[in-house]
């Protein structure tokens, strides 16, 4: 079987070449490499493969989704990043070896692709759109050194949480599928699946191939709340104020905006977006279980 292999070699949790390669020999596939900080992306497509296969964090997982040119070729992901929100979103774990032999190209999941226009473009996302609060955590991340793995974890929501403490309030306009939900907000954030940021389950009931989208709201009034929630995310449902919807339009000015792990200015202007999932999906494989684990899963 051909597969083309997509791999980022300096992330967090950086897997040897070698080793992802044994590994998938073992498990009989025929492999094409591809470094995604040496190689051409687009130009690798062109040749056919039967199984598309990504070794990375997120944002090397949709640097190369958001290029497919054919979206009914199986993708396999072997998150190698520190939050890995796609791959954990789609219940994927585990490390290469384990990982390669659970596939099978005819087990997969549908995955929606988000789209933002607006007046800088088109782009296309996996993971959310967002104004305000996250953008503005983004680039602090930037500033600051890059630490790995679970520490990083712990570090990016410490450095959300001063930044909710100093985010500023925004007037935004939003409205889903044709109703208003406008107010002043720490943030809001547009979710095509259920975590982001620093692993955060921000939108629970988040569906990835439902063809909605998941709105949530941080009200400043509940600014306390939500630094409390940063210290235990995953005990207790996140403090927001949420929607689900088809076509979200939002309006702002003077703040930051995000496109999945890039944060942009746009300061001095009006701006407006419309956000919606395009028609066609993904198809990621899922790991299916052996036998001698179904017990443990029961």
């Amino acid at each position: 079987m051909r597969a083309l292999l997509f791999h980022n070699p300096t992330t967090s949790r950086a897997a040897d070449k070698d080793d992802i390669l044994a590994a998938m020999k073992l498990a009989d596939f025929d492999v094409r490499y591809v470094s995604v900080k040496n190689d051409h992306i687009k130009q690798a497509f062109e040749k056919r493969a039967d199984l598309i296969v990504i070794a990375g964090g997120d944002g090397t997982i949709t640097e190369v989704l958001t290029k497919l040119p054919d979206r009914s070729v199986p993708i396999a992901l072997l998150p190698l990043g520190t939050a890995n929100n796609i791959a954990r979103s789609l219940g994927i774990a585990g490390t290469p070896q384990e990982l390669v032999e659970t596939w099978k190209i005819d087990k997969t999941h549908a995955l929606d692709v988000g789209v933002v226009k607006a007046s800088w473009g088109t782009n296309r996302f996996l993971e959310g759109f967002g104004v305000g609060l996250f953008a503005e955590f983004l680039k602090a991340v930037n500033k600051r050194e890059k630490v790995k793995g679970a520490d990083n974890l712990r570090k990016g929501r410490a450095l959300l949480e001063k930044t909710v403490k100093s985010a500023k309030p925004v007037e935004l306009s939003i409205i889903v599928d044709g109703k208003s939900l406008n107010g002043k907000f720490l943030g809001v954030e547009v979710m095509n699946v259920p975590f982001t940021g620093p692993a955060l389950p921000l939108a629970r009931k988040a569906h990835v191939a439902d063809g909605l989208l998941d709105i949530v709201c941080f009200d400043a009034a509940r600014r306390r709340d939500l630094e409390k929630w940063l210290d235990a995310p995953h005990d207790e449902v996140a403090p927001v104020t949420t929607r689900q919807g088809k076509t979200i339009e939002l309006t702002w000015a003077d703040t930051a905006n995000r496109l999945d792990d890039e944060t942009y200015g746009n300061r001095d202007s009006k701006q407006i977006a419309e956000v919606a999932c395009e028609k066609d999906q993904l198809r990621v494989v899922i790991s299916v279980k052996h036998p001698a684990q179904k017990a443990i899963a029961k």
